[in-house]
């Protein structure tokens, strides 16, 4: 029997489709806020001084989240802003101070829990240094803090934002994951690709293209490059650079780019058993 649709109403700040949202819903026990760091200057009047939540930092390409809670968003958002370096967008979930104030901190550990099994199957490296490691068991209000995470993984999807491995009628998308290989340029590059949410692992052992002078065209994606070399996540072995951890990249373009360099079109770049993706999937 097919599922009853949902509607979301989002209202645009400024009229600008890629600046700040705001996401609503009745269904929904909170209010989001979507806003790209470069909007920042637009958010005095914009974030309630008197709600409280739980807030998801991302980077450009979607492989980085860090996870937190908040009295003050505003106030948490441009000490953020002040203090860390690798976020792009802040995707605020608040709720009126009395609704929330005996759950937030649960649904902050819940939230960074879930994380922590989602980083293992890859998807987002967790930025948090704190409460890793916690069993949902130790929750006291385990039941509400699963609804209300389940309204805010499903607001996060619908924006692309996927933080866990989703459920489709196909069955887990790890069993239907596809592999592929990018190969310009002399390299051979493996990945996984997800066919129900166009994203893609980069595998580790993959040899990534570095020495030919041909810098990504993106320059989040060069400053990724490197940043990996220097942390010793990609290694010189034998003459070539080799990928010392799985990736995960939202869109197929940015993934080629990385192993690549230069400008790619991650549909035709990544192939599998000799055939494109576009080709594959009709993309």
């Amino acid at each position: 029997m097919e599922k009853q649709g949902r509607k979301i109403v989002v209202e645009f700040k400024n009229d600008n489709p890629n600046g700040i949202r705001i996401v609503r819903n009745p269904s929904f026990p909170f209010d989001a806020y979507i806003i790209p760091r470069c909007c920042m200057s637009e958010t005095t009047n914009v974030i309630p001084e008197k709600k409280i939540g739980v807030y998801f930092l991302f980077d450009e390409n979607r492989t980085q989240v860090y996870i937190g809670q908040t009295g003050d968003g505003l106030g948490r958002l441009q000490t953020h802003h002040q203090q860390k370096d690798f976020w792009s967008i802040a995707i605020m979930f608040l709720a009126e101070k009395d609704k929330w104030i005996s759950l937030i901190d649960e649904l902050e550990t819940y939230s960074i829990i879930r994380l922590e099994k989602a980083e293992k199957g890859t998807r987002f490296k967790l930025q948090n240094k704190k409460k890793l490691g916690r069993k949902e068991e130790s929750l006291t209000n385990l039941s509400e803090i699963k609804k209300i995470f389940f309204e805010i993984k499903f607001c996060l999807a619908a924006f692309e934002y996927n933080i866990e491995t989703s459920s489709t009628k196909m069955g887990n998308p790890d069993s239907s994951a596809v592999p592929v290989q990018a190969t310009r340029g002399g390299i051979n590059a493996n990945g996984l690709f997800n066919p129900n949410d166009g994203s893609i692992i980069v595998k580790a052992g993959s040899e990534i293209r570095l020495d030919d002078n041909l810098p990504a065209n993106g320059d989040s994606i060069e400053k990724l490059r490197q940043e990996f070399k220097d942390k010793g996540k990609i290694k010189k072995v034998k003459g070539k650079y080799i990928l010392q951890e799985d990736v995960h990249f939202g869109k197929l373009s940015p993934a080629a780019e990385f192993v690549i360099g230069g400008s790619c079109n991650g549909k035709t770049e990544w192939k599998s058993n000799g055939k494109t993706l576009k080709e594959l999937f009709k993309l």
